[in-house]
């Protein structure tokens, strides 16, 4: 597996999120039986602007795609740590794609959502050589990747802008997502704070990098995944969302999972049983 270190340097990690990286560089170090694995995709010139693409070593017909976005707080964090969830979908018949994007704060909003956008466009123009299906798009990704997913997927008013047809993207299961950045009064040094300092580029911008604002003008099915140990504004931002979503007569399906924390959340997706597969099964089949 490449070294993803050594793209450029990243700001220090709290401790527990150092354990997260290093766990799922770990498991995601490839080499799985029934897996062919087309790693460092380019879609753009900038090192950061790259894919990894998972498939069934044997498969019938285009497959769906699941495009998965690694988290980090828009200020870290690899495509690689999103490798390890490839046995598990590609045994439920489906291709794994791990785009990474550039990052804050050198890159801020919405730098990081245009990148992500182009990943994506590329991803549906190439797919199909990897056996994929360019209009079975189901978005998903962990923490701030959940974040991005979530925007791809409900901001449809950019999708012309890209070239991604109305009818491309299926759904969307984020993980942990951060579905709210706004707050009026964020604390010196929280995370909430650093949403400011380092990840929009005008804190106007709070409002329209939270997907929780676009929630109303969108039909694309979502599957919303959280834990009960996650953090607070995880929690609250998708409980928030799930009571918008009660109102509207559109499907959409959300799970609290017992015990698990912010980065348990992802790494629990190790397991091909795992209850996120089957339910994402679920969106697959709407």
């Amino acid at each position: 597996m490449p070294d993803p270190f050594a793209l450029a340097p990243q700001p220090p990690l709290p401790p527990l999120a150092v354990a997260f990286a290093d766990e799922a560089l770990r498991r995601s170090s490839g080499g799985w039986p029934n897996v062919i694995e087309h790693r460092d995709r380019a879609f753009g010139s900038e090192p950061w602007q790259r894919f990894d693409v998972f498939a069934p070593a044997t498969a019938h017909g285009p497959l769906d795609v699941i495009v998965f976005l690694h988290g980090g707080g828009w200020t870290n964090g690899y495509k690689e740590w999103c490798g390890f969830m490839a046995p598990a979908v590609t045994a439920a018949g489906a291709l794994l794609v791990a785009p990474t994007y550039r990052l804050a704060p050198q890159f801020r909003y919405p730098v990081w959502l245009d990148d992500s956008f182009a990943a994506l466009a590329a991803i549906r123009r190439g797919v199909s050589a990897f056996g994929g299906n360019p209009d079975r798009l189901f978005l998903a990704g962990h923490s701030a990747g959940g974040t991005i997913a979530a925007l791809l997927a409900l901001r449809s008013d950019l999708w012309p802008g890209y070239g991604l047809p109305e009818h491309a993207i299926r759904g969307c299961a984020p993980v942990s997502g951060i579905l709210d950045l706004h707050h009026a009064a964020p604390a010196l040094g929280s995370l909430e704070a650093r949403v400011y300092e380092a990840v929009l580029k005008d804190p106007s911008d709070d409002r329209a990098a939270s997907p929780i604002n676009w929630l109303a003008g969108s039909s694309v099915p979502l599957f919303l995944m959280w834990g009960e140990r996650d953090t607070e504004r995880v929690r609250r931002s998708n409980e928030r969302a799930v009571a918008m979503l009660e109102q509207r007569e559109k499907p959409f399906r959300a799970r609290c999972y017992a015990e698990l924390d912010h980065f348990q959340t992802q790494l629990a997706l190790s397991d091909p049983a795992h209850d996120w597969y089957r339910v994402l099964r679920e969106l697959r089949d709407l």
